[in-house]
């Protein structure tokens, strides 16, 4: 497991997250924003089935008593708002953005904003709670860019 993996996806969620928060920013002059969505959509999805898969399992396997309960409760709420984000990305269609856009604002932020949150508890109360071989801050990553 690979703790600053997970971090440095975060980040990438939190990038995409930060430019629709700005597309949607205004709700009186409608905006393109299905490829943000969709992008962050397949990035939170990818992140996820890395926690579900792996990082969560292996937490409640290997982790001190703190970490099993805080990953116990952590994974429980996170399927909530893991739902919550599936309804907001299958109710709102392109054709119903363009017709409803002030709402669709209001719900985006909603969405970014219980998002935003659930990244930073597990950035700062979650991932320290790890083993400290998940933490592999002198390995080098990497680049992003690099094909």
């Amino acid at each position: 497991m690979d703790i600053d993996e997970l971090r440095r996806q975060h980040a990438d969620v939190i990038a995409i997250a930060e430019q629709l928060a700005e597309a949607v920013a205004d709700d009186t002059q409608p905006r393109s924003v299905s490829a943000l969505r969709w992008r962050l959509a397949r990035l939170l999805l990818a992140h996820l089935a890395i926690e579900d898969d792996h990082f969560y399992p292996a937490m409640l396997a290997r982790g001190n008593a703190a970490a099993r309960a805080t990953a116990s409760r952590f994974q429980s709420e996170m399927g909530t708002l893991s739902a919550a984000f599936t309804r907001y990305m299958a109710a709102w269609t392109d054709p119903e953005i363009a017709a409803q856009w002030p709402r669709f604002c209001v719900e985006t932020r909603a969405i970014l904003a219980a998002l935003g949150r659930r990244v930073e508890q597990e950035n700062v109360l979650l991932y320290p709670l790890a083993p400290p071989d998940w933490h592999r801050r002198s390995r080098v990553l990497p680049s992003r860019t690099s094909a």
